[in-house]
């Protein structure tokens, strides 16, 4: 006997309407072939061609995936058995598969005429993707899908569907030929799929998930007082009202010398300083750029010799913040896993990535700017599967055979370092200072997350939106549906929300600054937080500016530097409305 579970994605809904409303058949799978009932095609794409090995069982699946036996009621279904397998793919292993739908007029074919879309599916997760003309940087809109031993009906609302947030903010326009895309993406396993249309009317049920409560604003915990010394001024004089230039070097290796080709060239750089920013914090992979890389890093081969576009790289960033009066942090900064919890136990890789830090020193040991800083290693833990870990002794014992690499040639270059677990504060705080007088110590902050991280697709969050700052009972909703908050949402984000009239206030946010405040005054210690910002693709722009205005506010109150990851700027590095006079930028 079959199980059917009749449970749309977006949320726990009852859907009404949905399968006996006007549809159109795209795909049943009966007729054992690569063309939908619409005239596509279906086709596949995976991680390979940039290193990746997830593969399929089935090695002729044009053939062997279309099967015409079972399926969800039918003569026939799409099959496949997919293995992920990262190898040497910098981001998520996936498998994909898709078919085409053209924009028909003579065949009253137009996606922009319905609701959504539905199918039956079985076996592993994955995310269904939307693709369209518009979309040029694959930031496409798309939906996660959790898995499901049993066949379970699917309705993908396309209003609820959200671009993933790295690239160009377009609006989603139906309104011609698009692609529709799974994609295999969180575990290796069997995936089924049957009877796939479009679907003219998507009807809600409510659920009452949440109550509507007042605010609960925590009580203050004190502050015991502020830093004095050198160092501090230092780091208050150019490290806060900085810039992140995210998501590039750190996240791919750069091949080209000319700047034009950059995503952050020389007039990015002035476009920040006459906005108003006093700093850049440049985030770059380092050992990306080391001659014969995998073995300098297991031991195999001792100099380090380091490719020219490296310091073409640090150097231009060198001479265009000095140029315009910004101060500049270099970041080791690292998406590839390289650091992970073996390597963090190997010797030969902890004195690999300590003599590669004193290269780089070296490289600088004449450039005599006081605004020059080394950050250690971005965020230890990041990229490693879910549930790995950096002991905190281990990455201790490499940051301090860093500082001693360094200090061999440069004695006195401030040095920023922050602790396990993404920078947490909380981690930081269980630590002593370290055996260095000239280290600013940093932390990342993006609380409340179900606010900063509305939106995000790596926080499996990607369909959420409309939270607001500060909580307010007359904007919030007894239902997850009017959050994005969808079935495939991870059960500890509900409960975010389900607490977010505690949570999502200033003082909740200080409580947490606090911590680690008070640290720093018993240490007397400088402290930056050099990560934080709030998404800013379904967010409204009345709550992003209400949201930096207040952290900017408690950053100023509390005495510490701070460089924002993102959130204030559009695709064209200009602030967003309101965000100058939200951080109190003062344009030249």
């Amino acid at each position: 006997m079959k199980i059917l579970h009749l449970i749309p994605v977006f949320f726990l809904y009852v859907v009404h309407a949905a399968a006996q409303s006007p549809t159109l058949l795209i795909e049943d799978f009966e007729d054992g072939n690569t063309q939908n009932n619409l005239g596509g095609y279906w086709y596949s794409f995976n991680d390979n061609p940039n290193g990746g090995k997830s593969r399929l069982k089935q090695t002729a699946w044009q053939k062997e995936a279309f099967v015409q036996t079972g399926g969800y009621q039918s003569a026939g279904m799409f099959q496949v058995d997919v293995i992920l397998e990262k190898g040497n793919y910098q981001w998520n292993p996936y498998f994909a598969f898709a078919t085409s739908v053209a924009k028909s007029v003579p065949n009253n074919i137009n996606p922009a005429s319905f609701a959504g879309i539905s199918y039956w599916h079985k076996g592993v997760a994955h995310k269904v993707r939307v693709e369209t003309a518009e979309v040029t940087d694959y930031d496409f809109y798309s939906m996660r899908v959790p898995a499901s031993d049993v066949w379970t009906f699917v309705t993908i609302d396309f209003s609820m569907l959200n671009q993933e947030g790295w690239g160009k903010k377009v609006p989603l326009n139906l309104d011609n030929s698009i692609k529709l895309i799974w994609n295999l993406d969180e575990t290796s396993g069997n995936f089924q799929l049957d009877d796939i249309r479009f679907v003219k009317q998507i009807t809600y049920v409510k659920q009452h998930n949440m109550e509507i409560l007042p605010a609960e604003i925590p009580s203050p915990i004190a502050v015991k007082g502020n830093v004095s010394n050198p160092l501090n001024d230092l780091s208050k004089k150019y490290l806060t009202k900085g810039l992140n230039l995210a998501s590039w070097a750190e996240a791919n290796k750069i091949t080209s010398a000319n700047p034009k080709d950059w995503k952050y060239n020389e007039a990015i750089i002035k476009l920040q300083a006459e906005q108003g920013l006093l700093g850049i914090r440049f985030p770059i992979d380092l050992d990306l750029y080391v001659v014969d890389r995998l073995n300098v890093l297991n031991g195999t081969k001792k100099k380090i010799e380091i490719e020219p576009m490296l310091y073409t790289l640090m150097d231009s960033m060198n001479i265009w913040t000095k140029r315009y009066g910004l101060s500049l942090t270099i970041d080791y900064h690292a998406y590839d896993g390289s650091y992970n919890r073996a390597s963090s136990k190997d010797p030969k890789f902890r004195e690999a990535v300590s003599s590669l830090w004193r290269v780089v020193a070296q490289h600088f040991v004449k450039e005599k700017r006081e605004d020059l800083f080394f950050e250690l290693t971005n965020e230890p833990c990041l990229s490693l599967p879910e549930g790995e870990y950096i002991d905190q002794t281990d990455w201790t014992l490499l940051a301090q055979m860093m500082i001693d690499s360094i200090r061999r040639v440069d004695k006195t270059r401030p040095i920023i370092f922050g602790d396990t677990k993404w920078y947490s504060l909380d981690e930081l705080i269980k630590n002593k200072p370290l055996k260095d007088p000239y280290v600013i110590y940093c932390f990342h902050m993006y609380d409340p997350f179900l606010f900063t991280h509305q939106g995000a697709s790596w926080a499996n969050m990607g369909t959420m939106k409309n939270i607001p700052f500060p909580y307010s009972p007359e904007r919030w909703s007894t239902e997850f549906r009017d959050f994005g908050i969808v079935d495939g949402t991870p059960a500890w984000v509900k409960d975010l929300a389900k607490r977010y009239y505690q949570e999502g206030n200033k003082q909740f946010i200080k409580n947490r600054l606090a911590k680690v405040k008070n640290w720093a005054y018993e240490y007397n210690v400088p402290l930056i937080c050099n990560e934080w910002g709030a998404l800013p693709n379904t967010a409204k722009i009345e709550d992003l500016n209400a949201y930096f205005k207040t952290m900017g506010e408690i950053f100023e109150e509390m005495d510490i530097s701070w460089q924002v990851w993102f959130g204030i700027m559009d695709s064209d590095y200009k602030l967003l409305p309101g965000m100058a006079e939200a951080l109190h930028l003062k344009k030249k």
